[in-house]
């Protein structure tokens, strides 16, 4: 006889086959799964597989043919968000602060014009998720976690990738950093509801960039103009391009976490390998290709491909019925 399994949250019993608890609402697959009540979906796919699925598709993203796991239909846990939005304020102004001090108040023009270019972009890919909006704090967190990583990554980047990695090796330092916050959300028991599939984690993963994006704008447009190299206006224009590399980068990044979480209903932290290094590698060649190539080859394929990879998660989703079983969008 199976011993007797009893939510870890309210302590009613429950059953292996229970996706959430009957009286609080908590969700016990990934639980189970971690506690190894239950076992993993057979279609988990190995770190080396999933890395391969990620190359692919930069190419020739596919629909996902097998099932989704369950947990891509829980519905959210019905909590404020406002500490997070506080968070997402507290953790932006530090990172400009520290970063640059006053000065991105009294440059406030260079500094909005640094973020301009990644909000748009970042706008779109939010409104790309049709079925389930996540929530604005979550979004605004990562964002602000990303400007947050710049200061994490400027002083690894200082001590270890000069000295030792020389420019190319940037990416393998700050897309790691920038996908953390990320990573937080998927793996946190309160907001794990919230990170369903792949969609959302392009969503996250793009607001993480933009906030990193932002923030390194502003140290290059006003050493761009400040030094006489270029007028401002084409300084905006060099680094906005930059910055939508950051938002797609982030976003190739966090969508293998998504997948990950359809698949087998959990994320592990080997999920963060296979879209962080593609993400890295991609980051590598814009920093040592020449620039004729990596704004002429680069910068359009690798935003045809998260186009065609949220178009793709879309579908998924339309596939999966979201359009009459989207998780609930009250908060």
């Amino acid at each position: 006889m199976s011993k007797q399994i009893f939510c870890p949250k309210c302590g009613t019993p429950v059953n292996r086959d229970d996706e959430i608890c009957p009286i609080c609402g908590y969700s016990l697959v990934e639980w189970m799964l971690e506690k190894g009540i239950i076992e993993n979906p057979e279609y988990k796919l190995t770190v080396n597989e999933m890395i391969k699925e990620a190359v692919i598709s930069l190419f020739r993203p596919s629909p996902m043919i097998l099932p989704p796991s369950s947990s891509v239909f829980l519905n959210r846990t019905q909590k404020s968000m406002i500490r997070y939005l506080i968070l997402a304020f507290v953790l932006l102004i530090a990172g400009l602060g520290i970063s640059y001090g006053g000065e991105w108040l009294t440059y406030i023009g260079f500094t909005l014009a640094g973020y301009a270019v990644p909000m748009i972009l970042l706008f779109y890919i939010i409104k790309s998720d049709r079925y389930e909006r996540e929530p604005l704090a979550l979004v605004a967190y990562c964002f602000g976690w990303g400007a947050f990583s710049g200061i994490i990554a400027g002083f690894l980047n200082t001590v270890i990738t000069g000295p030792f990695l020389g420019v190319g090796g940037a990416g393998f330092i700050e897309e790691p950093i920038k996908i953390a916050g990320v990573y937080w959300i998927a793996r946190n028991t309160r907001l794990k509801n919230e990170f369903n599939d792949h969609l959302d984690g392009m969503v996250y993963g793009a607001a993480a960039g933009a906030g990193f994006a932002g923030l390194e704008n502003f140290w290059y447009i006003t050493e761009m103009v400040f030094s006489g190299s270029y007028p401002p206006l084409y300084a905006v224009f060099i680094r906005s391009i930059t910055g939508v590399m950051h938002i797609l980068w982030s976003s190739l990044a966090a969508r293998s976490l998504g997948l990950a979480k359809a698949m087998k209903g959990s994320i592990d932290r080997e999920d963060l390998i296979p879209g962080t290094l593609v993400s890295a590698v991609l980051h590598f060649l814009w920093n040592t290709a020449p620039t004729i190539f990596s704004l002429g080859v680069l910068f359009p394929f690798t935003l045809n491909s998260v186009r065609r990879m949220i178009k793709t998660a879309v579908q998924d989703e339309t596939n999966w019925g979201y359009a009459q079983f989207a998780p609930d969008e009250k908060e």
